[in-house]
């Protein structure tokens, strides 16, 4: 693991979900989000300006793609799932969306609501009310979840009928991610293009997938549920075994940019060097306000 830990992983033949072998239960799984992970990933109890700015990034990007690809959204009951600090629902609330987000860990919960003035509850998925949104968000928060199905179930439930899921993961197959940056104690599934789709496709069908970096699908809620998941195909199993065979420092360097990534990095640095001490909410209202300009 990235954490220098050994996790034991393991890779269905039949339909090349990977996994990590032994699951947390849900209550385990329930304490260590409401306490531990973001100080564990994030050595804070409060993201730190440069994380503001960061999230608020990928949220207008996430923005972005979910104003290309779904119909008129100014009303649109949105339901950002593991909001963390809030940056995702106070941005696309700035763009139209009546945007809520649920939140366990309530250091990042209560940052939002007083930062941002949004509505973030400290709460998990199973305490959400049916029929209550007409798109619900997942940004790297899926993989996290140790029994999947069950949470498409609920997303389902909590959903209008043709209502919309997005959902953001890291992508097993990709090969711009350091050998040394693929598992992680807190990442119970590894989702490749296949397996996400098979994982919600009782309820949902694709609309649009992109998987050249993050994997990231927007679904639509069927009208009616599938008797059963469409599994992978055998070869496309396969290709996520072939995939993890050649993943190695070879192919993040040479293929994935991984020489580039000093660079990047030390631009980001110098950027970041220069935020200071600026306020979280007039930090995202100068990203917001940066295309316009």
């Amino acid at each position: 693991a990235k954490s220098g830990e050994m996790l034991h992983i393991s890779l269905c033949k039949q339909c090349g979900l990977v996994q990590q072998a032994q699951l947390p239960t849900d209550t385990e799984l329930k304490i260590y989000y409401s306490h531990n992970y973001r100080t564990d990933y994030k050595q804070t109890y409060h993201p730190k300006p440069k994380y503001v700015r960061r999230a608020g990034l990928a949220a207008l990007e996430r923005v972005r793609f979910l104003s290309t690809h779904l119909p008129a959204k100014h009303g649109t009951r949105l339901l950002d799932i593991g909001a963390g600090g809030g940056e995702f629902v106070y941005v696309a609330s700035k763009s139209g969306f009546q945007a809520t987000g649920i939140e366990p860990n309530q250091g990042y919960s209560e940052f939002a609501k007083q930062q941002y003035g949004i509505d973030v509850r400290t709460a998990m998925l199973d305490e959400v009310a049916g029929a209550s949104a007409d798109l619900v968000t997942l940004f790297h928060v899926f993989e996290h979840m140790a029994n999947p199905h069950a949470v498409i179930d609920k997303i389902a439930a909590v959903l209008a009928p043709d209502g919309y899921l997005f959902i953001e993961v890291p992508n097993i197959t990709q090969s711009d991610a350091s050998p040394h940056n693929i598992y992680f104690k807190a990442h119970l599934f590894y989702y490749g293009r296949a397996t996400l789709v098979a994982m919600a496709s009782r309820w949902f069908e694709p609309l649009e997938i992109q998987d050249s970096g993050n994997l990231r699908v927007l679904f639509q809620k069927r009208r009616a549920p599938l008797p059963a998941p469409n599994l992978p195909s055998a070869a496309q199993a396969k290709q996520v075994a072939r995939r993890l065979r050649e993943k190695g420092w070879g192919e993040y360097l040479f293929e994935g940019g991984g020489l580039l990534k000093p660079v990047r990095r030390l631009e980001q640095m110098l950027t970041e060097s220069r935020i200071g001490d600026a306020q979280p909410r007039a930090l995202l209202d100068q990203l917001i306000a940066a295309p316009r300009a």
